[in-house]
């Protein structure tokens, strides 16, 4: 092989050997622009589902706390017979306080995160959902029972199966529920919601404990 023809193929060797690498720089590149935009997206999620979850946490553990001082003065209607209608007037007043609080705050955050849940997410909330509304419609009931009157409940469906159904399934008294075992059974379906919505992000420690 002569001399010209040498250099002409070991320059076209060359051009084709900084075009690979330029179009292999190009190609790695481009995947590593996507990798990020994928974490970022991925990243945005998470901190978006974090917010909501928390949001529902802090909701929820207000509202619990509700109907908590709700049960305190329905306790003391029996033990202190001369200030009877004191008490029966001050559990009506704070469950009515539950109750609105329910209607506006409690609604919103469901909504959300029905939005914005995993499924997992989902499900606990919706365990949660149910003991809450199980736990204020038997304290509703023990407050009508102690007044002669019905009380106004609110536009809030019922959670499913149906109020009595719930009740039997969990072996309670329909006409007179446990209200201290509702409030447990609350608050532990509360504790998984936390423990299921702290897993779904990724991190421990990430909720309030209840």
């Amino acid at each position: 092989m002569d001399a010209g023809l040498a250099a002409v193929l070991g320059a076209t060797v060359g051009a084709l050997g900084t075009g690979a690498t330029g179009l292999a720089a190009a190609l790695l590149s481009r995947n590593t622009a996507r990798h990020q935009v994928k974490a970022e997206s991925m990243r945005a999620l998470r901190d978006s589902r974090r917010a909501t979850y928390l949001a529902f946490a802090e909701t929820h553990e207000r509202y619990l706390d509700l109907l908590s001082t709700t049960l305190l003065p329905l306790g003391r209607v029996e033990r202190f017979p001369d200030q009877r209608e004191e008490w029966i007037e001050k559990a009506h007043k704070r469950w009515n306080q539950a109750l609105k609080y329910r209607q506006n705050e409690v609604q919103k955050i469901r909504v959300v995160l029905a939005l914005d849940a995993t499924r997992p997410v989902a499900d606990a909330a919706l365990e949660v959902t149910e003991r809450f509304i199980l736990l204020s419609g038997a304290t509703r009931r023990a407050i009508e029972a102690l007044k002669g009157q019905a009380l106004d409940g609110g536009p809030i469906t019922p959670p499913r199966p149906g109020y009595i159904e719930l009740l039997a399934e969990y072996g309670l008294d329909p006409e007179a529920p446990d209200l201290d075992a509702l409030q447990d059974r609350a608050q532990d379906a509360y504790k998984a919601f936390l423990r299921t919505a702290a897993d779904a992000v990724g991190e421990d420690g990430l909720l309030p404990s209840g």
